[in-house]
């Protein structure tokens, strides 16, 4: 099977000279590769699904990790954490995720024309999810033009607002809603590497990623109708059906073989964890061992001879941090050949809930929603541990009653964070749109001690879509009060709403 790696918007694309382009012209001429057009969209589910899985497997543990203070790089002054961020780490975000995103929206073309509604509903799922990240990490990104380059000859893509991209996800969701058919069979269904075939799960997978997209609009409430369109999707569970147990959420199950296995499988433990890899941070391991939460055996392991739990500080010198007793990620659980990684899951849905009846914005009882969330996330994390953790309903229950519900957003959004470990960049999202949790930011940090709001645009796309990308950095100046740093906020989060932004 032929992936559409060409197949990417133009401002991924590098000037080629006339030899390059020459190269580019044979290879989509190669007889003995398949057309485009004539590739079936079940052909490519499944390395769409492994390939675009995979990009946020290795981000969460190369920056959200390091930024929402999960964890810490082993050693060295130019780390993550002290938001020492190149630009070839934005790049190479923008790039992949453009790129899954693309091979999504190839899909969903060839959906169309073979007349497959619900490869068009799943080809629009994965490219709202590739794109909504792109949004959230750079703020204004091409949406409108973005995939025109090979159809239209749109070669500089304009640079959508954040508003107008995230109505267009919204509204592509509502359509892939209205198009999941479970009455017809998916071609190919062992392809399918989520659900293998099961059409009423992405449907509620769909579902559940348009909350996360109304609630990351929560302070855009009055222009976005959030509230109102998160009730009509909880109130309606026929129509907008949302996960409803573990069963239903999207997880990679990788294999303990290949070619289907977890990205860390084939790495070292030192690649992963110890001085090399990550370590996990103060912060995190605090919050749980003060709590008695049972996950942090699961994710962590302390090393030998340690005394009790201890993390690593977050955004110091490195001559300064005391790397003794520091308890290492747990590769047995998160990076095994057989692994498994979650895009989205049954809790996030119920701490949406939770927030959304502390706002009220719908009725119900919030910290109902909220325990069960976190029986959701505890109960997902026992059926992947595997060495042997006896967590029982009575140790859930006792640590429930160490974090109880207090009526405030805070305490969701400080349960969530906890249960948002290793999904993707959802955490450092929550954070940059609630304020929660409050982390201490280290006295060795760089860019003015302010955790990065963005991510700096790619030089590449500087140099080869400069007049889009001047109006873009232009909109940042004049809209923003900022610049094309990271520091400038994004349009949804608490930043820009304190700043006055509309």
């Amino acid at each position: 099977m032929k992936m559409l790696k060409y197949i990417l918007i133009p401002a991924l694309l590098l000037t080629a000279a006339s030899a390059c382009m020459t190269k580019f012209e044979e290879y989509n001429t190669n007889p003995n590769e398949m057309e485009q057009w004539k590739i079936s969209p079940a052909g490519m589910i499944q390395e769409l699904l492994y390939s675009g899985t995979e990009v946020f497997l290795y981000r969460i543990w190369q920056l959200n990790g390091e930024l929402i203070q999960y964890t810490i790089a082993g050693s060295g002054n130019n780390t993550y954490h002290r938001y020492v961020i190149e630009n070839s780490v934005g790049a190479s975000a923008w790039s992949n995720l453009y790129m899954q995103a693309a091979n999504a929206d190839h899909m969903r073309q060839l959906a169309v024309r073979k007349e497959d509604p619900n490869y068009e509903a799943i080809a629009l799922t994965l490219r709202t999810l590739f794109l909504q990240n792109i949004a959230d990490l750079f703020g204004d990104a091409p949406y409108s033009q973005a995939f025109k380059g090979s159809s239209e000859g749109i070669k500089q893509p304009v640079f959508d607002s954040q508003e107008a991209v995230y109505r267009a996800l919204l509204a592509d969701l509502e359509h892939a809603n209205s198009l999941y058919d479970s009455s017809l069979k998916l071609p190919s269904a062992e392809r399918d590497l989520l659900y293998k075939g099961d059409i009423s799960k992405w449907r509620k997978f769909n579902n559940s990623l348009y909350l996360r997209l109304l609630m990351r609009l929560s302070n855009r409430n009055a222009a976005m109708g959030v509230a109102a369109k998160i009730a009509e999707i909880f109130n309606n569970p026929d129509r907008y059906p949302v996960f409803a147990s573990n069963g239903d959420n999207a997880k990679m199950s990788y294999e303990s073989v290949e070619p289907f296995v977890n990205y860390w499988g084939t790495k070292l433990n030192t690649q992963f964890t110890t001085s090399t890899g990550r370590r996990p941070a103060e912060q995190i391991v605090d919050m749980m061992n003060h709590s008695g939460d049972p996950r942090i055996g699961i994710w962590f392991q302390q090393p030998s001879g340690a005394e009790g739990w201890k993390g690593g500080q977050s955004g110091i010198e490195s001559q300064e941090a005391d790397f003794t007793g520091i308890a290492n990620l747990n590769k047995a659980n998160l990076g095994d050949y057989a692994s498994p990684y979650a895009l989205m899951k049954y809790d996030e849905v119920l701490f949406i809930q939770a927030e959304a009846i502390q706002r009220g914005w719908i009725a119900g009882d919030a910290a109902a929603c909220y325990q069960n969330a976190i029986r959701a996330s505890i109960n997902y994390w026992k059926e992947v541990d595997t060495t042997g953790l006896n967590i029982t309903d009575k140790v859930i229950e006792n640590f429930l009653a160490n974090v109880p519900y207090d009526g405030t957003l805070e305490s969701i959004i400080n349960q969530k964070y906890v249960a948002l470990f290793w999904v993707g960049y959802e955490a450092w999202a929550d954070y940059r749109r609630t304020g929660y949790p409050v982390l201490t930011i280290g006295s060795g940090t760089f860019n003015d001690h302010i955790l990065p709001t963005r991510l700096v645009y790619p030089t590449n796309t500087m140099e080869t879509n400069k007049e889009n990308y001047n109006a873009a950095v232009e909109r940042l100046r004049t809209y923003y009060g900022g610049a094309d740093d990271m520091k400038t906020p994004v349009w949804w989060s608490k930043a820009a709403v304190d700043k006055g932004i509309k």
